[in-house]
Parts: structure tokens; C-alpha cells; sequence
């Protein structure tokens, strides 16, 4: 029998990249940055999600950053980034003294207080995963004044620059016209994004068109319900809660003078109602014969927008978060088993970190590596520290079926049956566990009674 083949893996190797090249600086236009619209119609709306749809992100961008003076879509919005940001990290190296010693310089860099990435970048980074199925960053390469090394850092790139070219087939984006690198580009500014080139990390979870499974396509009718219902609902609000005072003068006063002014009843009547409807005057005297009614609003139409923004939370946390559950009970929401509630968004936090991991082990360490070390046959990975929720509830459940093997032994022997080796291990086999061996106990021969002495019978 041969040698085990080697598992099947893409190693970069230091021709591939361009150390001038890498060490070039890019910059993101200028002026264009933090130009938000204050209030969007529904056809604004609309016209962000569709230009989501064709990968131009600088509506979707704009859009998504009004979508957090939402109530409902903020709170499942920073639940779904909290637990990333709480979760450490760990630098795995390749097998072998060598791999441990590129892990150690790794670790330096890429690790949980690594110069090379920031909490601060990673948080960006899944913060526009999370909205647009897509992120993407630049790493800068500064060699070392010695020479030995050259340093990658990793920085996020606003994806409003970015579109996806149906020509190129590839995303690109626009650059300072001062930019070094602009010249490398035919169309006006923009330069193509490659992932793994050195230049460009690309984050997705799906190798074709990933922004046509972005969150905020859906998010952004929820945006729209939850905000308009709101809106009406205050305005109902205010209908509810003012009530008018009418007053009327008996038949025969007159309401206004020859000249058209109030007479002096209307007058004194107008000064009552204005005190029973704005002031807290206990007593208000009120002219003999006269009038005075309140008009309110017996409309029950609030129960509407009741339904509607509470719908409007269920299906935002729904969307960000893969639960309803964090709203509790009330609403329709399970909120009563913590560990499935916690296991369904466990999915969503996973397949984030799996998504960065992923973006920065081929876009980021890789090429540190083989820039550094000539391949990337020996590059370490950086894992997050995950709880392995499997792996806990099997031995969870190993050990209530192990307590309920001894207990239903201890029982049968406390009720004088004969536990054998072979009674045991069926029980086991009931059980789903191992049987252990029985201890058979050593027989004391100082307490064995001697049979009595044998005596001749004459």
C-alpha cells in the first residue's frame, strides 16, 4: 500500500503576487461618503431594494443605514452582530515545527489581538454581510524596514463604491481619482475587485449572484410596514387622546353683537370651555341654560396598526435573526425553550463566522503566506472558538441514560434480585451505554465455619 494521498488544496505561491503593487495605497472617492436621505417614500424604497437586486449598492447602502432608526430592525440587527463580537479567536497551525513557527508570526497579526485585523473591521465587515449578503475589504502590505517580512492589514471597504459588472463578470469599484491603481482600469475610475489577488478580500456565502440573497431585500417591505404603521398609529394617537369640547348658549342668547363681535354670554362661555379643555381648574362656572360636551374618538381602528407593528418586529427578527423567539412569549413567539431558541440563531451566527473565516483564510492568509514563505502549503488557520452545541448534548444525553442504567440496577438489587454480569449488560444494551464489569467479591475463608469433627461409634 502506497502513501495516504494528500487532501485536495490550492497552494499560493509568491510569483502570484506584485510586492510594488501591494504596497500601493487605495483610497475610496472623495465627497460621496454620508449623503443620506432623511425620509424615503415607498418608491424610494422600492428603487433601493431593486438596485440590490442588479448588485449596485449605493442605494441599498444609503437605505440600509436609515433602516437602523428603526426600533424593531436595530434590535435584530445588533443582536445578529453581538455574538461575533464576543466569540474569540484562535490561530490552528499546520502540522510540523515549521508550521508552528509561521502560526506564531500569524498569531502576531491575525490572532485575537492581532495589528493585522481589527474588532472594529471584522464588526464593519459582518455588518454589511449581514445586510447585503456581501462584504469586501482591502489589505495593505507594508515590507518591514529590515526586509524579512512583509505585514498585511485588513481594512473594510464601503460597498456604496461597488457594483457588479454583468460584463466583466466580476464586482468593481470606484477609487480615488488620485489613486495609484486607477490607471490599471479602462472604465473611468473603477477598478476590478479580486478576491485573493493580494489587493482584495471578498466575503459571501454564495458563489452566484450573493447579493440576490441579501437580508435587507426583505427587511426593507418589514422597514416599510413597521414605520408606516407606526406613523398612522401616532396620528391616531393624537385623535384618541384630544378630545374637542363643544358648547352651546340657550336659544334665546345671542352669540355675536350688531357689530360681529361675541357678546359677553359667548364670551364667558368660550373662557369656560377653554378652561375645562386646557387647564386643571377644578370648578368652571358656566352660563345659565348653556351647554357643554366633549367630542371623542370612538373609532377601535388602533387595534390595525396593533397587528400591523407587531407582525412588522416578528418578521424583522425573523429575518435577521432566524427566531422570533427574543420577543418573548407575547406576540405569538416561542420564548419558552431557551435551548431550541438559541440553536435556531446559533445557525445564523455560524454561518457568518464560517462566511469571514472563510473570506480571510483564502483572501488574507493565504497570500501573507506565501508572500512571506514562499507558499501557502504551511498557512495557519484562524478558527473561531465555537461551542460545539452537538457535542454537548451528546453528553448530556449520555449521561441521563448512564444515571438511568445505575438507578434501574440499584433498584433491582434492592429488591433481593440476582444482578449478573449478563442481566447487566442487557440492561445496558436497553440503555444505550457500556456495561461495566461486576465485581465479584473474594470469598473470607476465616469466616467459613469448619463442619463438626467425625466421632467413632463403637
Amino acid at each position: 500500500m502506497g502513501a495516504p494521498t494528500k487532501r485536495a488544496r490550492k497552494v499560493r505561491v509568491a510569483k502570484e503576487f506584485d510586492p510594488a503593487r501591494l504596497s500601493r495605497q487605495i483610497a475610496t472617492p472623495k465627497g460621496t461618503s454620508g449623503v443620506a436621505l432623511t425620509s424615503w417614500t415607498l418608491a424610494q424604497i422600492f428603487a433601493a431594494r431593486d438596485a440590490q437586486l442588479r448588485g449596485h449598492f449605493y442605494q441599498a447602502a444609503r437605505m440600509a443605514e436609515s433602516m437602523r432608526t428603526d426600533d424593531a430592525l436595530a434590535v435584530a440587527f445588533e443582536n445578529r452582530l453581538a455574538p461575533q463580537r464576543c466569540i474569540k479567536v484562535e490561530i490552528v497551525a499546520a502540522k510540523g515545527a515549521r508550521g508552528a513557527g509561521i502560526a506564531g508570526e500569524a498569531g502576531a497579526l491575525f490572532g485575537q489581538a492581532g495589528v493585522g485585523i481589527s474588532p472594529d473591521t471584522i464588526a464593519s465587515i459582518h455588518s454589511c454581510l449581514v445586510n447585503h449578503d456581501v462584504a469586501f475589504a482591502t489589505v495593505t502590505a507594508t515590507p518591514r524596514d529590515d526586509g524579512s517580512r512583509v505585514d498585511f492589514a485588513l481594512s473594510a471597504w464601503p460597498i456604496e463604491h461597488v457594483r457588479w459588472d454583468s460584463y466583466q463578470n466580476c464586482f468593481v469599484t470606484r477609487v480615488d481619482v488620485d489613486s495609484s491603481e486607477t490607471g490599471d482600469s479602462t472604465f473611468g475610475g473603477e477598478i476590478p475587485i479580486v478576491h485573493g489577488d493580494g489587493r482584495w478580500v471578498i466575503f459571501q456565502r454564495f458563489e452566484v449572484d450573493p447579493f440576490k440573497h441579501a437580508a435587507i431585500l426583505s427587511a426593507a417591505v418589514v422597514w416599510a410596514r413597521h414605520a408606516y404603521a407606526i406613523r398612522d398609529w401616532s396620528k391616531s394617537s393624537v385623535a384618541h387622546g384630544s378630545a374637542k369640547v363643544i358648547g352651546a348658549l340657550p336659544a334665546n342668547v345671542a352669540l355675536q353683537s350688531a357689530d360681529g363681535a361675541l357678546t359677553p354670554e359667548a364670551e364667558a362661555l368660550v373662557a369656560g370651555l377653554r378652561d375645562v379643555a386646557t387647564s386643571d381648574s377644578a370648578v368652571v362656572v358656566k352660563p345659565a341654560g348653556s351647554e357643554i360636551q366633549f367630542l371623542t374618538n370612538p373609532s377601535t381602528a388602533w387595534q390595525v396598526w396593533v397587528e400591523l407593528v407587531g407582525n412588522a418586529e416578528r418578521a424583522a427578527a425573523r429575518i435577521y435573526l432566524g427566531t422570533d423567539g427574543t420577543l418573548g412569549t407575547n406576540g405569538g413567539a416561542p420564548g419558552v425553550d431557551i435551548a431550541s431558541l438559541f440553536g435556531v440563531a446559533a445557525t445564523k451566527v455560524e454561518g457568518d463566522l464560517a462566511c469571514i473565516s472563510r473570506g480571510l483564510q483564502t483572501g488574507l492568509i493565504e497570500p501573507w503566506c506565501a508572500v512571506n514563505f514562499g507558499d501557502s502549503s504551511l498557512a495557519p488557520t484562524r478558527r473561531y472558538l465555537l461551542a460545539d452545541a452537538d457535542a454537548d448534548a451528546a453528553r448530556a444525553s449520555f449521561k441521563a441514560r448512564n444515571d438511568a442504567f445505575f438507578a434501574h440496577l440499584g433498584e433491582a438489587k434492592k429488591a433481593g434480585f440476582d444482578v449478573t454480569q449478563e442481566y447487566a449488560a442487557k440492561v445496558a444494551k436497553s440503555y444505550g451505554v457500556d456495561a461495566p464489569l461486576l465485581v465479584v467479591k473474594p470469598v473470607d475463608s476465616s469466616a467459613v465455619v469448619a463442619p463438626p469433627a467425625l466421632r467413632a461409634v463403637p
